[in-house]
């Protein structure tokens, strides 16, 4: 929360200059600002965002073989998010410190996705600085979104004042801080703790399903909170960046809800993990399988985090396979029913995954769901 309202109040007067200071020069103290700031708070991650932006783009627009740079790259940037996640799981240190560097896993994303849209002719002509503005842009630094880089560059070209759109940023900051700060830290994790806490003696599966709705909950808000401030934050600057969340747990079956929660990794995922294997493999459930598994590990790399991934790959897979049984058909006759049925089972489903990373270790995950269950 520190370095949110760090970053909240390093965006006030880059929002003045960016757009007081003439055309040309308007979005330069955005990159010098985040440069500094990172150089602040993540050293290491000042390093590895300049070196690696640098490499990639004149690596990626200099070679005369196109395939063999974008591989080069994309084994580059992998390896040091790797490498870098890995270290936490071996026990070493980089840097001296064993915290993954500051945004490392969004902008290692954001310059896959700008490696294989080179490779594949999809990336208009642009200038080194347009595309280091895209990557060391502070709104977007610190939690996301991957925002793609076409979109960017559209509305880097084409920014001009616009009041709707500054007056719809204030509000997505307010939207997230509310977020963040009211339901997130006062209702759910001090008020809904407390009650948790005074129940648990008497009435212990309401404690822990509380709990367990607790964290879900609380992860919701803290980070579509974040994201709103981000997205609230980019369209004071002049830029419309991808929604992170549409109200995930309205979603009537578990692939739905991968198409409404943290909407930019899961369409990362879904472009340059689950297209790319599914034309390899031809199977979609693989695919699926292969796209959670990297989705898990993005996050953390770690058993429960595999197991999060490979439970959501089985119940994707689970989903297709009921769409296309005759149960399924049938139940499209009391759609109320079927949706209602639909968003009950798939926010529980989500909830109880979520006791797999929300426990100290599996140990603890087993435990509470050996209690929801009445395996005790």
């Amino acid at each position: 929360m520190n370095l949110l309202l760090t970053a909240l109040a390093a965006c006030i007067p880059l929002i003045l200059l960016g757009w007081l200071l003439p055309e040309k020069l308007q979005m330069l103290p955005v990159v010098i600002a985040t440069a500094i700031f990172l150089a602040f708070v993540s050293p290491a991650s000042l390093v590895i965002l300049t070196l690696s932006s640098l490499t990639t783009y004149y690596v990626l627009n200099s070679s005369a073989s196109q395939p063999a740079a974008t591989l080069v790259i994309v084994i580059q940037i992998s390896s040091v998010l790797l490498l870098f996640k890995l270290q936490t799981v071996l026990h070493f240190d980089i840097t001296q410190n064993a915290a993954l560097p500051m945004g490392l896993s969004y902008y290692s994303f954001r310059q896959i996705h700008y490696a294989i849209e080179v490779y594949k002719k999809k990336m208009p002509a642009h200038s080194i600085f347009e595309y280091l503005n895209y990557l060391f842009f502070l709104p977007t630094l610190l939690v996301g979104p991957i925002n793609l880089f076409q979109p960017f560059l559209k509305d880097l070209r084409k920014r001009r004042w616009d009041n709707l759109l500054f007056s719809q940023g204030l509000e997505r900051i307010l939207y997230g801080l509310v977020k963040i700060i009211v339901i997130g830290n006062y209702l759910l994790t001090l008020k809904l703790n407390l009650f948790c806490t005074s129940i648990a003696a008497n009435h212990v599966w309401l404690s822990t399903y509380l709990k367990v709705f607790k964290f879900t909950a609380n992860a919701y808000f803290q980070f579509a909170g974040f994201s709103d401030i981000a997205i609230g934050l980019s369209m004071l600057f002049g830029f419309k960046i991808i929604e992170n969340f549409n109200y995930p747990f309205l979603a009537k079956n578990i692939a739905a809800f991968w198409k409404r929660w943290h909407i930019s990794l899961s369409s990362w995922c879904r472009e340059y993990v689950f297209y790319p294997f599914l034309g390899i493999t031809r199977n979609a459930a693989i695919s699926i399988l292969i796209s959670m598994i990297v989705l898990g590990i993005w996050h953390e790399i770690s058993i429960r985090y595999i197991l999060w991934g490979l439970l959501h790959a089985l119940a994707i897979n689970i989903w297709y396979r009921y769409e296309a049984t005759s149960w399924h058909k049938k139940m499209t006759m009391y759609p109320l029913l079927q949706n209602a049925i639909g968003v009950v089972l798939t926010a529980n489903f989500v909830m109880l995954s979520f006791v797999l990373i929300s426990e100290p270790s599996l140990t603890d995950s087993f435990k509470v769901l050996r209690t929801l269950f009445f395996l005790n």
